[in-house]
């Protein structure tokens, strides 16, 4: 017959087992070498081709309102801001066109030189795949969204924008 002394050492066992699974999945969920399955299932489907067709200049700055963007002229940007490698900073998008994607905006990224899908969109400083839908005209676009990124590796990094289930562009940044 197992006695109190037996169960008490089991269940701490049991409990610091369950911590250290809990500890290491979230330390993978938020380390630079996340994958898609880390964090949760990617929200939209990627062509192998996109990600082999990139070319890895850093995207233009083009001006348009008040502001200088940075992204493909008269299609997608976002206000210019340097990027720093883990740190959260506000951007606003910025999209063009007459026949704008519907839906919610996802930032798939891709650092040179890697195929490891990563999140740069941020909700409340955690990680995610996607955030809300482009509202109206702003700053000389058609329709805008402000976001929160991070990218948590210095680097050269394609954004891959994708609004609803349809791949958009992408725009590469330089993350300090």
């Amino acid at each position: 017959m197992i006695n109190v002394k037996h169960w008490l050492a089991i269940a701490i066992l049991f409990s610091l087992s369950a911590c250290s699974i809990w500890e290491t999945n979230e330390k993978q969920a938020h380390s630079p070498t996340s994958t898609v399955s880390d964090i949760k299932k990617l929200p939209v489907k990627i062509d192998q081709n996109i990600i082999e067709r990139i070319h890895w200049e850093v995207s233009p700055v083009f001006p348009s309102g008040n502001y200088q963007m940075r992204g493909v002229t008269n299609k997608v940007g976002f206000i210019d801001a340097p990027f720093t490698a883990n740190q959260d900073n506000k951007y606003m998008w910025h999209f063009w066109g007459d026949s704008i994607p519907e839906g919610k905006l996802t930032i798939v990224a891709v650092k040179k030189g890697s195929h490891k899908l990563a999140p740069a969109l941020t909700v409340d400083g955690k990680s995610v795949w996607t955030t809300g839908v482009p509202g109206g005209p702003n700053n000389g676009a058609d329709a805008h969204i402000p976001s929160n990124m991070k990218l948590r590796e210095p680097g050269t990094w394609a954004l891959l924008v994708f609004l609803g289930n349809t791949y958009w562009d992408y725009v590469i940044i330089d993350v300090h």
